[in-house]
């Protein structure tokens, strides 16, 4: 079998990295949080808010589009190979929202994944960048923030065109061939650079129409210049400690993303209220704390053994047998849990 693409492993940790700066807010609760300053509310809004999470989601779509390649040359009902992988999503998203934060990421991807990706599986392979800039187009009028309905759709409509666009890049083979793609990633990131510092300095809020325009174009501009910026330092000297740091946090998302969601309950739990705590210490110095550690972890884990735990509890149910966990060769994306 061929090797992982140890690029995807890369950009998927470094998405996994970014999370808990929100998640943890969000989990503590607003009244609970500390107030940001004004220096530190800007590199929150504009480089983190739902910068990461839109890579972790693209990233699903390229992960399910994966699987469905890996299932259809070795088991004769690929489909329902993916679909017994939503289903075990479904099952960690649930335990996510009643014994974790509450939060409903993983679910939704399942749901969506099982609406929209499996019958989009079945159209010509031109229909799916085709289907996930309608759903981008789709969602750009909706305004409002928080819990609205306008929110609501345009959450709903942005996941499912990430997952399309994800889907759509194995589908093009594009996920395989990122050594030679030096060009296109380069002109991809000299575009979506400069549009994220000029839509992130315009961007006032999602509560109006060219609001929600403008937040949505920063959000995907400031992502895609991460992940291009990123697969263009993986071609310098920066790649060794790049690849050390973020591939075992990649190659073990699901893990740390629920530990992650672990670790936030707790301390919401323990320190209830913490207010007068100071944000940048908690928001930023905590997360690259944590981060840290979970690196570390998971580098002395996957030392040991081929997947994370609940890798290798995903990977189970989505081929119905007990897959051997122990350290072997590393393999292909194709049909790994990662």
């Amino acid at each position: 079998m061929e090797k992982r693409i140890v690029d995807i492993d890369v950009v998927r940790g470094f998405a996994v990295a970014g999370l808990p700066v929100v998640n943890l807010g969000l989990t503590v609760g607003k009244t609970h949080y500390p107030t940001a300053g004004p220096l530190a509310s800007v590199i929150y809004d504009d480089l983190f808010l739902h910068r990461f999470v839109t890579i972790f989601t693209f990233l699903f779509g390229v992960s399910f589009a994966l699987v469905l390649h890996g299932a259809s040359e070795r088991a004769a009902r690929p489909r329902l190979v993916l679909v017994r992988r939503l289903v075990a999503l479904i099952a960690f998203g649930v335990f996510q929202l009643f014994l974790l934060d509450g939060n409903l990421q993983l679910f939704i991807y399942a749901v969506l994944g099982l609406v929209v990706l499996l019958p989009v599986s079945y159209l010509p392979r031109p229909a799916m960048p085709t289907i996930a800039v309608v759903l981008l187009l789709f969602s750009l009028p909706f305004a409002g923030e928080g819990l609205g309905v306008g929110a609501a759709v345009k959450l709903v409509s942005i996941s499912m065109a990430l997952l399309v666009l994800g889907a759509s890049v194995v589908a093009y083979g594009i996920h395989a061939d990122l050594p030679r793609r030096g060009p296109e990633i380069r002109t991809v990131f000299l575009i979506a650079a400069p549009l994220a510092v000029v839509t992130n300095v315009l961007n006032h809020g999602a509560t109006t129409v060219f609001g929600s325009v403008i937040d949505e174009l920063a959000m995907l501009s400031t992502s895609v210049a991460y992940v291009t910026g990123l697969l263009l330092l993986l071609r310098t000297r920066a790649r060794r400690p790049l690849v050390a740091v973020l591939s075992p946090l990649g190659r073990m998302a699901l893990t740390n993303f629920l530990v992650q969601a672990a670790a936030a309950t707790v301390f919401a739990a323990v320190v209830v209220d913490i207010r007068d705590w100071n944000y940048v210490a908690i928001t930023f110095g905590l997360t690259i704390l944590f981060v840290a550690v979970q690196s570390v972890l998971c580098t002395l884990w996957l030392r040991r053994f081929r997947y994370g735990p609940f890798e290798w509890l995903w990977r189970c149910a989505t081929w119905l047998t007990v897959v051997p966990i122990g350290s072997t060769p590393t393999l292909s994306s194709e049909g790994t849990p990662s």
